[in-house]
């Protein structure tokens, strides 16, 4: 509230220091003026609603008076924080058309309807990057839950295996897995529709020491050429979620043999023994890094191959040093 009260503050000084509304105009204009400002104060809350009023407003205020450009800052405003293009474009439509009857097609109109654009194309663009903030934010924290809750349950698993436990401890360590599994499926369901911004994710080096660590096998730390910074974070993030899947589906001592291959294409795969039958889909952390690498030109692919499972991640056209 506090940075839109800062916002309308400063429209509304442009608004006045410009002459848009004088005390000569009368009680009629100064009304309209407030309708035009008071509310944008709620434009983040009520985006449309808000939209609505400060246009109506506006068109009244254009033809009560001689009109200047500086009385549609207001509606500007309105329009970067709408979401709706139809009713964006009937805003702007409004406003040009009242303005048309003192200023004409050009220096009236078209003015008008360019500038209106012009402050809804920003808006859009602002809420896109905060979407994909939101997005990588929201992966970030589930490959982050996945591979501690992964390292928990295996651990929890190992002990329940080969303790020498009483029937009171085992039944704990039932609850215990029951509540990690549980954990990490409502973590999932509640990032389909929660994205907010989450802190660092590890580094590489560091989860996959904590997944040796409960019983994940891998000869060598994977060794990535120089990678520009959006491809090196799907590479990590495949890397990391290969090695969760593997732990998880076939517990301590399962070997990964991960592979890399660079030159103006990226190839990584990921190899470890099929356990029983084959894992199936490939869950929400492979579903979300194949929607990452489809979007970069890339693709990842995952299934039974030789008596092993194999997952592969491939970018093509990504520049890199060998």
């Amino acid at each position: 509230m506090r940075q839109s009260f800062v916002t309308t503050a400063a429209v509304a000084a442009v608004f006045f220091a410009s002459g848009a509304w004088t005390p000569q105009q009368g009680w009629v204009a100064a009304g309209l003026s407030a309708v035009q400002l008071v509310p944008l104060l709620w434009a983040r809350r009520a985006p449309v609603l808000v939209l609505v009023v400060v246009t109506l407003a506006t068109a009244g205020h254009l033809l009560l008076d001689q009109p200047r450009n500086t009385m549609y800052v207001p509606v500007l405003l309105a329009l970067y924080s709408t979401p709706r293009r139809w009713l964006a474009a009937a805003a702007a439509l409004v406003v040009g058309a009242a303005v048309f009857p003192a200023k004409g097609l050009f220096d009236g109109t078209v003015l008008a309807v360019t500038i209106a654009a012009v402050a809804w194309l920003l808006g859009a663009e602002r809420r896109r990057a905060l979407a994909e903030r939101a997005e990588r934010a929201a992966r970030r924290l589930h490959d982050t839950l996945a591979q501690t809750t992964a390292v928990m349950l295996v651990q929890a698993e190992t002990l329940r295996a080969v303790g020498d436990l009483t029937d009171a401890d085992r039944e704990r360590l039932d609850t215990l897995l029951a509540a990690g599994r549980g954990a990490l499926t409502l973590v999932r369901r509640t990032l389909d529709d929660l994205r907010d911004d989450a802190e660092r994710a590890p580094d590489l080096a560091e989860v996959l020491a904590r997944l040796r660590t409960a019983g994940l096998v891998l000869d060598r730390d994977p060794v990535l050429p120089a990678l520009p910074r959006p491809a090196r974070e799907l590479a990590e993030r495949f890397i990391a979620e290969t090695a969760v899947n593997a732990l998880r589906h076939n517990g301590p001592g399962v070997r990964l043999r991960l592979g890399v291959e660079a030159g103006t294409r990226l190839t990584i795969t990921a190899r470890n023994p099929l356990k029983g039958t084959s894992p199936g889909g490939g869950g929400y952390g492979l579903a979300g890094l194949a929607q990452q690498a489809a979007a970069a030109g890339g693709a990842v692919s995952f299934g039974p191959k030789d008596g092993e499972w194999v997952v592969s991640l491939a970018l093509p056209g990504v520049r890199v040093a060998c």
